[in-house]
């Protein structure tokens, strides 16, 4: 299930760089760098399937690799919501998107830690 909603994250950074094109971005927009930066940290951590018989290593291999994947949004994230609100009339109320972004990152890879950790008997 993690990996289809990662196939799903990366579709949708896709389609937010579909919409901009060179000739209408700012010339001083950060945003197309940060999302090449973003594709290319996720490009360089891809997940390595889980094996039918899999071990602790193999869990701890997928927290990782998500781990390195919010890494990657959290960097990203700031950039896409500043340039979003300063583009919409009034503004955006978004102060509490990193902050929900890094529970929800802590929350699933700890989850996935625990299970490598229980299947390890490191924990009981």
């Amino acid at each position: 299930m993690a990996q289809a909603e990662l196939v799903s994250i990366a579709s949708r950074a896709r389609f937010t760089d579909a919409q901009t094109s060179p000739s209408t971005a700012p010339v001083d927009c950060p945003l197309p760098v940060a999302f090449r930066r973003f594709i290319a940290a996720l490009a360089g951590h891809p997940p390595r399937p889980i094996p039918v018989d899999a071990d602790a290593v193999d869990l701890q291999d997928r927290a990782d690799h998500l781990g390195a994947v919010f890494g990657g949004l959290a960097a990203y994230l700031p950039i896409v919501l500043d340039d979003a609100a300063q583009n919409a009339p009034g503004g955006l109320e978004l102060t509490d998107a990193e902050a929900i972004l890094a529970d929800l990152a802590s929350d699933l890879t700890g989850v996935i830690e625990r299970a490598a950790d229980e299947m390890a008997g490191r924990v009981e």
